[in-house]
């Protein structure tokens, strides 16, 4: 078995202390059968401790603060210090990972943002992001893709490097880096001209959706107001700090979701919900920035890993840029894909 992964993957160490082990509140965790099982196995004041904080449904039951039970005072987690990580549940145990299996002898890993620390380990770095094809697969939680890729694995793998090949053309801008993209994939609602306004006006109702901010009419307008006066100068200046953080996004978004089969649809389809979904975070970034009336790394870090989270968590977000994307022959969404 091989498995094909961005380098960073090897790289990555978890450091709770770094991130205040946010991975570690908040979210639901569930107890897999096979760490049930384990525990089941222990002698009875292990076994006992263990299924006091688990519920009827499987999964771990937090504190009234949030917090996972067994997360200590120094941010540690007191059943890996105690039995070893392989008595994590698996959801804990891959964490930032994520794994797919392609087919019976491929399997592809990459990282989440939602993960602070990896998302500096991502994104962060100056040079191209490289990749590497290891031996076996070094992960509990798979999820099984071998029904949804549209494509024979290898094609598959070749499609997502020369698309990575592209996203990493630092000869061009990354908007003309995008458009290049969304020809290859069949995608030709490309205007001429770029429209501002429809851009402004789409993007504000997918942040509405994607944070559930039940924006009225008149919060709306303001929203796109604020972004159009200061979109050219603020976006201006983000490309020149961050266009490498941007480049680092787009490629490990493109491999994390496995596109251009990320979702049901064709490659064109696909592509422009990948557009949609960076012009998401582009837009966020702006408003950010004009909140808090500038952007460094750590605040942009701060607002990509909200954004990840987000669209891994809450189906409102996604479910808004897919419905969006397949309004495939509307000028609005094309405008999405020229900005320079």
């Amino acid at each position: 078995m091989k498995t094909f992964r961005p380098v960073y993957v090897r790289e990555f160490k978890c450091d709770g202390k770094a991130c205040y082990s946010r991975c570690c509140r908040d979210w639901k965790i569930s107890v897999d059968e096979d760490t049930r099982q384990k525990y089941l196995n222990l002698p009875d004041d292990e076994r006992e401790d263990f299924f006091r904080h688990v519920t009827d449904e499987n999964s771990i039951r937090p504190t009234n603060s949030g917090a996972c039970p067994f997360l200590n005072d120094e941010l540690l987690c007191n059943l890996q210090l105690k039995r070893g990580e392989e008595f994590l549940p698996a959801v804990c145990q891959s964490f930032p990972r994520v794994t797919y299996k392609l087919d019976d002898e491929t399997f592809l890993q990459a990282m989440t943002l939602t993960c602070p620390v990896a998302a500096i380990e991502i994104l962060l770095r100056d040079e191209p992001i490289t990749f590497e094809t290891v031996d076996g697969v070094n992960a509990r939680l798979v999820f099984d893709f071998t029904k949804k890729l549209s494509r024979p694995v290898k094609e598959f793998l070749f499609v997502q490097q020369k698309a990575i090949e592209i996203l990493q053309r630092r000869d061009l801008s990354i908007n003309r880096r995008l458009k290049r993209l969304c020809r290859i994939f069949g995608e030709k609602s490309v205007p001429v001209h770029f429209d501002s306004e429809s851009n402004a006006a789409a993007l504000a109702e997918i942040f509405g959706e994607t944070y559930d901010a039940g924006l009225t009419v008149d919060k709306k307008t303001r929203l796109i107001e604020s972004y159009l006066v200061a979109r050219k100068n603020v976006l201006t200046q983000m490309y020149e700090n961050f266009s490498t953080v941007a480049e680092n996004w787009l490629v490990n978004e493109f491999v994390m979701r496995l596109y251009p089969c990320a979702f049901v649809g064709d490659d064109s389809f696909n592509c422009r919900v990948f557009v949609t979904t960076f012009r998401l975070a582009e837009f966020a970034a702006m408003l950010t920035a004009l909140a808090r009336g500038r952007l460094t790394v750590e605040i942009l870090l701060e607002m990509l890993c909200a954004l990840d989270d987000k669209l891994a968590h809450s189906t409102g977000g996604m479910e808004a840029i897919k419905a969006f994307a397949a309004l495939h022959e509307s000028e609005v969404f094309a405008a999405l894909m020229l900005d320079d």
